[in-house]
C-alpha cells in the first residue's frame, strides 16, 4: 500500500529577485557616486637628487594602480596617440606601479612620434 504524502499549502516559497534587484541598483549608486577623478597629489612619485621643475605648459600623463589619467582625466592607452607630439609630456608613476607599466606608457608614446618625454620625481628632503 502506497501512503500519499500531502504537500502543506501554507508553506510559500520567498521571492528574491526583487532584493536581489535592489542591492545591484544601490551597488551601481555607489560605486558611481563615490568615484572620483584622480587628482595629481594622490599620485606618490619617487625622490630624486637631479629633478629639475618645469615652467613650460606640459601635458601630465599620471599612472596609478586606478588607471591612466591623462590631465586627471581617465583615459585609455589609446588616447596616448593623440596627444600632440610638440607639447612636454610629464609622466607621473605611483611608486606602487610595476615597472612593466611605465615601460609600456614609455613606449606607446615614442612610437606614436613623441620625444619631449619626462619622467616626474619628488626632490629629495634634506
Amino acid at each position: 500500500m502506497k501512503f500519499r504524502r500531502k504537500r502543506d499549502k501554507n508553506i510559500s516559497a520567498i521571492d528574491i529577485t526583487p532584493l536581489v534587484d535592489v542591492v545591484f541598483l544601490l551597488l551601481i549608486f555607489f560605486m558611481l557616486s563615490l568615484g572620483s577623478p584622480l587628482k595629481l597629489n594622490q599620485v606618490s612619485v619617487p625622490e630624486s637628487k637631479s629633478g629639475d621643475s618645469m615652467t613650460q605648459e606640459a601635458i601630465t600623463v599620471a599612472l596609478s594602480d586606478r588607471g591612466l589619467f591623462i590631465d586627471g582625466t581617465l583615459s585609455g592607452e589609446e588616447m596616448l596617440d593623440l596627444l600632440p607630439t610638440d607639447t612636454d609630456i610629464i609622466i607621473l608613476a605611483d611608486r606602487s606601479i610595476p615597472y612593466f607599466r611605465v615601460m609600456a606608457v614609455l613606449d606607446a608614446l615614442r612610437s606614436s612620434g613623441h620625444e619631449r618625454i619626462c619622467l616626474a620625481t619628488r626632490p629629495l628632503k634634506n
